[in-house]
C-alpha cells in the first residue's frame, strides 16, 4: 500500500491525470468549448484526444508508478469520483436543448465510467475502462461530426430546431444512428 509522500505523489498525479481527462469538478471548460468551438475540433481535441490522455496517464499511474492496490482507500475515492461524475454529467446532459452541450455533457460523464474501471484496481476493471475509452473516442467523433454536419445543413444545434433532417442526409443520419447504437450498448 501507499504511504507518506507517495500518497501525495499519487493523489496530485491523479488530480492531473482527472482533470486532463475532463472529470468533475474539472468540467466545466468542455460544455463551453463546445459551443464556441467548430465541430470538427470538438470531435478530434476534447472529445477525444484530450480523454485519452488523462485516462492513460491515470491507467499508467495506477498500474506502473504506484502500487495501487483494490479495496484501499485510493481506490474508493477513484471509484467515487467516477461515480460522482457519471451521475451529475448525466442529469446535467438530460436538461441541454443546444446539441453540442448534450454531447459534451456527455462526454465528462462517460470519463466517469472509464475513471470507475480504472478505480476498481482489479485487471478486467481496468481493462474495461482503457477499452471504454477508446470505445469512447470513436462514438463520440462520429456524433460531433454528424452534428456538424447537421449544423452545416440547418443552421443551428438548438435541439428544438432540429428534426426531420433523415431524407436530407440520409448518409449522416446513417452514420449518426450506428453511433448512437454504440453509444446505447448495442
Amino acid at each position: 500500500p501507499l504511504e507518506g509522500l507517495a500518497i501525495s505523489a499519487f493523489i496530485l498525479m491523479m488530480i492531473g491525470a482527472t482533470a486532463k481527462a475532463g472529470s468533475m469538478p474539472f468540467h466545466s471548460w468542455i460544455p463551453n468549448a463546445a459551443v464556441d468551438a467548430p465541430l470538427p475540433f470538438m470531435a478530434f481535441v476534447p472529445a477525444a484526444l484530450e480523454k485519452l490522455v488523462g485516462i492513460y496517464f491515470l491507467s499508467r499511474i495506477t498500474l506502473d508508478l504506484f502500487k495501487f492496490t483494490p479495496h484501499s482507500w485510493l481506490s474508493t475515492l477513484l471509484m467515487v469520483i467516477g461515480a460522482v461524475t457519471i451521475l451529475l454529467a448525466v442529469m446535467m446532459a438530460l436538461i441541454q436543448t443546444d446539441y453540442k452541450r448534450l454531447l459534451s455533457y456527455h462526454a465528462i460523464s462517460q470519463v466517469g465510467y472509464m475513471i470507475l474501471g480504472v478505480g476498481t484496481g482489479v485487471p478486467a476493471g481496468i481493462v474495461g475502462g482503457i477499452f471504454h475509452m477508446i470505445n469512447h473516442a470513436m462514438y463520440k467523433c462520429c456524433l460531433f461530426l454528424t452534428g456538424g454536419s447537421v449544423e452545416k445543413q440547418a443552421g443551428t444545434t438548438d435541439l428544438k430546431k432540429l428534426g426531420g433532417l433523415a431524407k436530407a442526409m440520409p448518409i449522416t443520419f446513417i452514420c449518426f444512428i450506428v453511433a448512437a447504437a454504440s453509444i446505447s450498448g448495442v
